[in-house]
């Protein structure tokens, strides 16, 4: 492969996509996905935390086993911890079609403590090296409301278009391919937060850091996981502390039992310093918001050490107006829908329920 054919487009990047769609639902989202996987003409890349069997994960086998045989090039990744049954319900089916698989994190703990800690995390497909989605939807039912109606889990994502769309195909490629042929330029994405090196793992999280530190005034979080790394803490506790408008939206009930003990203790501290907390009652919230000023990210990167420090993971800077404005009165209606978190709740809480939150939150390198 030359390395023309990855170039992005010499000279200052565009700071804004060609071609930007933002989905509220995981039904809408997936339509369109399988839309295009259905007329992709060259190639799919596709990445996912989850693939759990259901109507969702049949759908998509038998669309990527259709693009295969029609000659389009098809590579699957999957995260082994996060698809448990995959090998053995769809593995062999796609492959049988010619799809090119890597499942991630597979093999014996013995390799070592640092591969098994560190995920993929990430969910994102590239069509025809054109079209990219990304947004916190994992292969899964739970995120269909025509499986799960009103209980289906409350997602986010974004189809883009654009010069910068480069960075996520060098990225799967350096992920999929162990020893990658491509001489990759060290260039740094404006559009894309990325974390497949060391070194854009520094960049990115440095970014994300530096840009609440300038912001001058709100940032809102909406994150199911929310055990945020000290200095991202530090940041939203002076920013409040100065008066802005920092809120965090969290789910009333999580699909991870213990999150909720680990993430009262810092809640309650942080509303303590004037930051408002929201519990989303109506069902699982899933996606994951930042919002720093006029500065908007989707993707699927958690407020948490394992998305900060271990896990990779993807979001795209939204650069629409009206999307921006969409996302922005979603986070509006969330909290309409949200039970307001203060101290006196927490001071309610059984002693026990206190000590198990502070225990959890010693180990939180790892959550």
């Amino acid at each position: 492969m030359q390395f023309s054919t990855w170039a992005p487009i010499m000279g200052p990047m565009m700071r804004t996509w060609t071609t930007e769609r933002l989905f509220l639902r995981g039904d809408d989202y997936f339509a369109d996905l399988l839309s295009f996987i259905s007329n992709a003409t060259t190639s799919i890349d596709l990445a996912t935390y989850i693939y759990q069997p259901g109507l969702l994960a049949d759908r998509l086998t038998g669309h990527l086993v259709d693009a295969s045989r029609r000659g389009v090039k098809v590579r699957l990744m999957v995260d082994a911890w996060g698809s448990p049954e995959f090998e053995k319900v769809y593995s062999h089916q796609l492959r049988a079609a010619g799809v090119r698989i890597r499942v991630y994190r597979q093999g014996p703990v013995w390799r070592g403590l640092k591969s098994i800690n560190r995920g993929l995390h990430r969910k994102f497909a590239i069509i025809d090296n054109v079209h990219l989605w990304v947004g916190s939807l994992n292969v899964s039912d739970v995120h269909l409301e025509e499986v799960f109606h009103e209980r289906a889990w409350k997602d986010m994502g974004v189809r883009v278009e654009g010069p910068e769309l480069f960075y996520a195909r060098r990225s799967f490629e350096l992920t999929f391919s162990r020893w990658p042929r491509v001489q990759w330029p060290k260039l740094k994405p404006h559009l894309l937060l990325l974390n497949d090196s060391y070194l854009n793992s520094r960049h990115t999280r440095r970014k994300q850091i530096r840009v609440m530190r300038q912001s001058q005034k709100r940032i809102w979080i909406s994150t199911p996981y929310f055990v945020p790394v000290g200095l991202a803490y530090r940041t939203l506790v002076g920013k409040a502390r100065r008066g802005l408008d920092v809120r965090i939206i969290v789910p009333m009930t999580n699909d991870v039992w213990f999150m909720k003990w680990i993430a009262l203790p810092i809640l309650n501290r942080l509303v303590s310093n004037g930051v408002k907390v929201y519990l989303y009652q109506p069902r699982f919230s899933h996606q994951k918001v930042l919002v720093v000023d006029d500065w908007i990210t989707v993707g699927s990167t958690n407020m948490n050490h394992r998305s900060f420090m271990h896990d990779l993971e993807i979001d795209v800077v939204v650069t629409h107006k009206e999307n921006k404005q969409r996302i922005v009165d979603s986070l509006l209606v969330d909290q309409d829908q949200s039970l307001i978190f203060d101290s006196r709740s927490y001071f309610r809480l059984p002693l026990w329920q206190k000590a198990i939150g502070i225990v959890f939150s010693w180990f939180s390198y790892w959550f």
